[in-house]
This record gives C-alpha cells, structure tokens and sequence, in this order.
C-alpha cells in the first residue's frame, strides 16, 4: 500500500515578513566599511608606499569626510525606501543635526568652552570629568533634542526607531565634525580617515545608547529616571572614550608612550560600538520578549 508524505502536502509555512529596515545590520555594514577605509589607506600609505599629491590632500581629506553620509544614504536611507514600511523623517534629522552641529554645537565646543585649549592639560580624572560635561553633554544633547523634536511623535513606531533616527542624527553632526577636521588640519591622510572613524563610531554608539531610552519612553514602562539616565550614559561614554582615545593615539599623552599607535585608537572605538550595539540589542529583545510573553498570556 502505497504511504504518503502527509507534511508534502502541506502548505509550506511563510516565515513572518519584518516589515521595516534592519537597524543593526545597516550599523554594522556602515561601520566595517568605514573601518575599512580606514584601515585600508593607513596600510596604503604606510607600508605600500602610496603617495598623494599635495593638491588632492584636502580634495582627498573631505572625501573621507564625507565617507560616512554616503555609506548611511546607501545602506540605511536606500535600503529603508525598498521597506514595507519605510521610516520618515530621516533625512531631516540629518540635515538639522547637522546644521545643529554647524550652528551652536561646535561652535560652543571650540569657541565658548575651548576645551582643546585646556582640558588635554589636566589630570586623566580631570580630563573624563570635563569631555564628560562638555563635548559628551553638547553631543549627546544635540543629537536628543533634534529627533525628539522632528521625530519622536509622528516617526516612531517600534523601540528600534529610537536608535534609528539617533544613528541618523549622529551622521548629520559626524559630517560636520569630519569635515572641520579636515579643514583646521593639514593632518595626513591616514589620520584623517582614523578621525572619521573614531568621531562617527563614537557618536554612533551614544546615540544608540540615547536611542534605546527614546525607544524604552516610547513604548516600554521606564523608571522615570531612565531617558536621563541614557543621555548620562551618552556623554560619559564620551568623556571617556575621547582622553582614553587620545592616549592610544598620542604618544604624549600616553602613561606608556610605546604603546600609543592610531590603530590602537580605531580599536577601541570599534570595541566601544560594538559592545554598546550587543548590549543595546540584548536589552531590546529582552523587553520585546516579556511583552509577548505577558500578551500570551492576557489571551
């Protein structure tokens, strides 16, 4: 007697379709290409011999800062339009941060507070505390109150909106730090694209860190204290990273100058966003878990 394969004749079973782009998996393109770049012209330079001519320095110098604009409108903003349900209000964020970042940001950092001319002076403790209080405060503020004013009503719709709209705000305030960069220094190549990497992987993992309170706000049940809590943790990561950074880098600011090399500064930025974005995602999970979990069973 002949015996059939009764799953055969099922239907097979469609996998539910996410609707909206992945936060994460556009994070992690955008930075290992960046790094990259980076890594790729430090070897080129260095080891390999390739000379630039001194008149496409500074043409070659806003290329690389601008490298992280167009990785994030090829990777998030082009892939969100092919979404079921594209995000809106990105492209805003963008511009206004940076415009944010152009009109009051930097210039409170190096014209009102000065920082460079002090803080590097100061005592390790000194230097955390006052990046802390001063360039972790303005980032991690700027990048907040624009996309808690162009996005956070009318553009959220699921926790991971928070960290996307502040990775989109963290490009708009990247490209204008990059790009003062370039134009305040005659710096090498190299270094130029070990800064754009490190300035936009910082700002890359705070705001994922101020996107998961906006998300938590949004949709979750905080503590009261926890969307102040975030943006804390923001601009201490900051204050942190920014001396710490500079230590690896700088042989001169190094308790062990020997050991001061830039690639060691690149290291640690993608060791930073890399265990903010794991730490983030498992938070995230976590508390979309317990939602289905508690809805189950309600029915």
């Amino acid at each position: 007697m002949t015996s059939y394969n009764t799953r055969l004749l099922l239907p097979p079973e469609e996998e539910e379709v996410y609707p909206y782009r992945r936060v994460w998996r556009s994070l992690g393109l955008e930075s290992v290409i960046l790094l990259l770049v980076a890594v790729g012209l430090w070897v080129l330079l260095n080891f390999i011999g390739l000379r630039v001519p001194a008149i496409a320095q500074r043409p070659v110098g806003v290329l690389l800062a601008l490298v992280p604009l167009g990785l994030w409108a090829l990777l998030s903003l082009f892939k969100e339009r092919s979404a079921l349900e594209p995000r809106t209000h990105l492209v805003a964020v963008v511009a206004i941060a940076a415009l944010a970042a152009n009109a009051i940001a930097m210039p409170l950092i190096d014209s009102f507070l000065q920082v460079e001319r002090w803080l590097p002076l100061t005592s390790a403790i000194n230097r955390i505390a006052g990046y802390t209080f001063t360039v972790g405060v303005v980032q991690v503020m700027t990048g907040y109150l624009v996309v808690r004013f162009v996005a956070y009503r009318d553009g959220m719709r699921v926790r991971v909106d928070g960290i996307a709209f502040m990775l989109a705000a963290a490009v708009g305030y990247a490209t204008v730090l990059n790009l003062h960069y370039v134009f305040s220094t005659d710096a090498a190549l190299d270094i130029v694209a070990m800064r754009v990497f490190n300035n936009t992987t910082l700002l890359y993992a705070i705001s994922v860190v101020v996107g998961y309170g906006l998300g938590e706000v949004r949709f979750g049940r905080p503590t009261p204290l926890l969307l102040a809590l975030t943006l804390a943790l923001g601009a201490t990561l900051a204050g942190i990273a920014i001396p710490l950074r500079s230590g690896l880098v700088n042989a001169a600011l190094s308790l062990s100058p020997a050991f001061a090399s830039p690639i060691r500064g690149i290291g640690l930025s993608a060791l930073l966003l890399v265990a903010v974005s794991i730490a983030t995602s498992f938070l995230i999970e976590n508390a979309e878990r317990q939602e289905r979990e508690a809805e189950a069973a309600r029915e």
